[in-house]
């Protein structure tokens, strides 16, 4: 038999969501970051400017959390 204690299972869940929460921003950044595919082309292109350009851009959209 297992018995269950609540409030460890409430601060286990809290934690998990805060761990969740914090880390937004990487999702966020992940779906508007430049494609594998835009960076080769960037690459091959000669378009690097415009790449880290755009990859700046992003980053203070969503920026990392200290």
């Amino acid at each position: 038999v297992v018995e269950l204690d609540e409030f460890k299972i409430a601060t286990e869940i809290a934690r998990l969501k805060a761990e969740f929460n914090a880390l937004a921003y990487s999702r966020n950044r992940e779906a508007e970051y430049p494609s594998v595919q835009e960076c080769v082309h960037a690459i091959l292109d000669d378009q690097l400017d415009a790449l880290q350009a755009k990859r700046v851009a992003v980053k203070a959209k969503y920026p990392k959390p200290s």
